[in-house]
């Protein structure tokens, strides 16, 4: 297994059962993710499950896309995602890549945490890791969880 490179968390004011179903329903992918705006089922399946691939497309700014596939799936608990081919090349330069999303109760609310692992495989990515690629990873994908918390709190107590 790949070390843990990164780690990053929130705490969402909304039931965990409220935020499962916007994590696994992969259709709302754009409308919490920063950069990603449309999201193609290649497996034609809308929830997360294991072996469902779909493809997120970000046509700003770093524009490309990415090939995300469900290699593990605790339904209301947690998934793993992998990223077997992207535009960028980062699949290519990054081993064994996979991002494990944690959904659990907590104070208050519900805490999701992201865990990402890979291994760097081109010198570049060796130098770079450590140097700023793991915290430009955590920043985005904590950018992310802030998107989901404001779609789960939406319309939350009021």
């Amino acid at each position: 297994m790949a070390p843990l490179q990164w780690h990053t968390e929130i705490t969402i004011a909304a039931p965990p059962e409220r935020v499962w179903a916007i994590a696994d329903d992969i259709t709302l992918i754009p409308r919490y993710h920063p950069e990603v705006r449309h999201v193609e089922l290649i497996s034609g399946a809308r929830s997360r499950a294991v072996g469902v691939r779909y493809r997120c497309t970000i046509p700003e700014g770093r524009s490309g896309n990415c090939v995300e596939e469900i290699t593990e799936y605790v339904p209301g608990s947690r998934f793993v995602t992998t990223f077997p081919e992207d535009s960028w090349g980062l699949s290519r330069q990054l081993a064994e890549f996979k991002v494990e999303t944690v959904v659990e109760p907590a104070v208050g609310g519900t805490r999701v945490g992201l865990n990402a692992y890979y291994r760097p495989r081109t010198l570049l990515m060796k130098l770079l890791n450590p140097l700023g690629l793991r915290r430009l990873m955590a920043r985005r994908a904590f950018h992310t969880l802030a998107g989901v918390k404001r779609l789960a709190e939406e319309g939350v107590g009021a």
